[in-house]
């Protein structure tokens, strides 16, 4: 049994490095809705103040708003105010040229809020240049954190449900399904790992939890303005309960896990209810820290959550149960037959519980078919669902494993039954000797102990999946968050570029910005400026934009339609002078 648990625990560990190396700090939650100024924005007074307002509440203690020049020099400002959900930054002086505005808050459902965008006050700059772009994105990098960081708050979040499933879903067998698994010492050793797990996962995903929302390094860890805002976060505070609910759980495990010899000692009901509460208080403070706290519908979304997690934690810590103690070699067919049969029930439910919240999360989250297959979050789960399903196929080998082994009797109903001539209708199977009995029991035993083990298996990875799902923006914020990007290129010609940014670049209605310039990236005031799209696969040809001019060099466009998707031929007319024009072509790629 030590070899066997040590085995498991291995796995565990290997799984949990997994997602640690596979997670990284998590996107937008909520949304940014509008901001002022916005984005690519060209003002003639300069602004006093950039206002960032969101879909949901945030928080700025962790991070900042911060405005950079066209050279990466921060601007000088005042203190950022939060109202709500909306975030203030007042500024003193701001001189003509392009700026780029990064913004790093937090969310109701704990997870960081960044992003960046580009405006320009006078013609001494062009907000929606390439150049200008790529220096919002290496700013916006710049201000990601760790990746080290990221890694340990995944890896945390991933013990921390596996934790609970051996807490939890161990004891509970000993309960629920078969008293004398409490009694048994390597079952004893998972529930006392699953809450030395849950804390010390608990403990270190809150330390973490700062540099993670405000994007700094491990070594601030400790850094008191970090622990305050931590501390006054929801996320802070569902872990400060958490580890308060473990503390108070104790004297109930040892009370649930008393035994007297090697038989079990009988529960008091008081005791039992103590449990349950706890086993459904401690499985709610995942989701009211994450994403159920953020969107619709969030009492039933928490209600779902918690019914989710804890029949996770059933379902998974009470296979591992019957994979160490119950299916451990030694035991005879008749001696669990009980508890193998109980389970075979019990566990069901377990499974309708997961699926139906887990579909009315998944509904909630995703919102349709192309956040599931456009976001990170969507194909995370899809890969869960792949996975889910494959534990079901196992757990359908199990049942049948189970059936074999102890068939039901055949209920006899007193009607005759039509037979072909010689056969009899009344004719039993052949009576099995004792020793074809126990190698028939033999046989299906290991065939359902490879079946269980399986499962325990495929249970480590939903749970790594489930610790990055947990650690993504839900698909559909990320999706409706990517519509206000902008896509862009620059066309040269000798003497004169034009940058040409499309937004958000997809198929539908679209706002066009031009601007033309030297090749040193100086702003060029042209005598006419002319931009089409072309299709030539789609027989789509000569596209004009509605360019307006708003300044020497620039020119926008707003509610220009582009019908379909693909990569559209762009081609640039620009009259420099009397007697010259420069004819410019380029490709652009517009998504669905």
């Amino acid at each position: 049994m030590t070899h066997r648990l040590r085995r498991l625990l291995v796995l565990l560990g290997l799984t949990a490095i997994a997602v640690g190396v596979l997670a990284a700090p998590a996107g937008a939650h909520a949304n940014l809705l509008e901001s002022r100024p916005s984005q690519g924005q060209v003002l003639q007074i300069a602004p006093d103040e950039i206002s960032l307002s969101f879909s949901e509440p945030v928080d700025a203690s962790f991070g900042a708003v911060r405005v950079y020049d066209a050279d990466s020099n921060r601007l000088e400002a005042g203190e950022v105010e939060t109202r709500n959900n909306l975030v203030i930054l007042p500024l003193s002086e701001v001189p003509n040229g392009s700026y780029v505005v990064t913004y790093r808050v937090t969310s109701r459902d704990a997870h960081p809020v960044n992003g960046a965008f580009t405006f320009q006050v006078g013609n001494a700059g062009n907000a929606f240049s390439p150049r200008a772009q790529a220096l919002a994105q290496e700013l916006l990098s710049g201000e990601e954190g760790e990746q080290v960081v990221g890694a340990i708050y995944g890896i945390s979040r991933g013990l921390l449900f596996a934790g609970l499933a051996l807490m939890i879903g161990c004891v509970t067998f000993g309960v629920i399904v078969w008293a004398r698994a409490r009694a048994v010492t390597i079952n004893r050793r998972l529930v006392w790992i699953g809450w030395g797990t849950t804390m010390v996962a608990t403990i270190v995903s809150v330390l973490v939890y700062g540099p993670y929302a405000a994007g700094v390094g491990l070594g601030d860890v400790f850094e008191s303005e970090l622990v305050d805002a931590t501390i006054d976060s929801r996320y802070g505070q569902m872990g400060i309960a958490r580890i308060g609910l473990l503390l108070l759980g104790l004297p109930i495990l040892w009370m649930l896990l008393a035994r007297d010899g090697d038989e079990p000692r009988p529960v008091p009901r008081p005791w039992l209810g103590a449990a349950a509460v706890f086993g459904v208080l401690v499985a709610a403070t995942p989701g009211l820290a994450g994403h159920a706290t953020s969107g619709d519908l969030v009492e039933l979304a928490v209600a779902a959550d918690t019914i989710h997690v804890l029949a996770m934690a059933l379902w998974l810590g009470g296979l591992a149960t019957l994979a160490t103690v119950v299916l451990r070699r030694g035991w005879k067919a008749a001696q669990i037959e009980q508890p193998i049969s109980t389970w075979s029930r019990f566990a069901l439910w377990c499974v309708v519980a997961i699926m139906a919240t887990g579909t009315f999360q998944a509904i909630r989250q995703v919102g349709n078919l192309t956040a599931l297959r456009s976001t990170e979050y969507g194909r995370m789960l899809v890969i869960k669902l792949v996975l889910f399903t494959a534990l079901l196929v196992l757990a359908v080998f199990s049942r049948e494993a189970v059936h074999m082994l102890w068939p039901k009797p055949v209920e006899k109903s007193g009607r005759r039954v039509p037979v072909v001539a010689g056969g009899a209708d009344d004719h039993s199977p052949p009576a099995l000797t004792k020793a074809q009995r126990a190698a028939h029991e033999a046989t299906e035993l290991r065939r359902l102990r490879r079946s269980v083990c399986a499962e325990v298996l495929g249970g480590i990875l939903v749970l790594s999946i489930t610790a990055l799902l947990v650690n993504a923006p839900p698909a559909k914020g990320a999706a409706e968050n990517a519509q206000g990007n902008a896509i862009g290129v620059t066309l040269k010609a000798r003497g004169v570029w034009v940058d040409v940014a499309v937004v958000p670049g997809q198929r539908g209605q679209n706002a066009v910005h031009v601007s033309a310039l030297t090749p040193s990236g100086k702003v060029k005031d042209v005598t006419d400026l002319t931009i089409t799209f072309d299709l030539p696969n789609e027989d789509i040809v000569g596209l004009e934009v509605p360019l307006a001019k708003i300044s020497a060099g620039h020119f926008t466009a707003t509610g220009f339609a582009l019908p379909i998707e693909g990569t559209w031929q762009i081609t640039a007319k620009v009259v420099v002078s009397e007697f010259t024009q420069r004819t410019i072509r380029s490709e652009i790629d517009i998504d669905d």
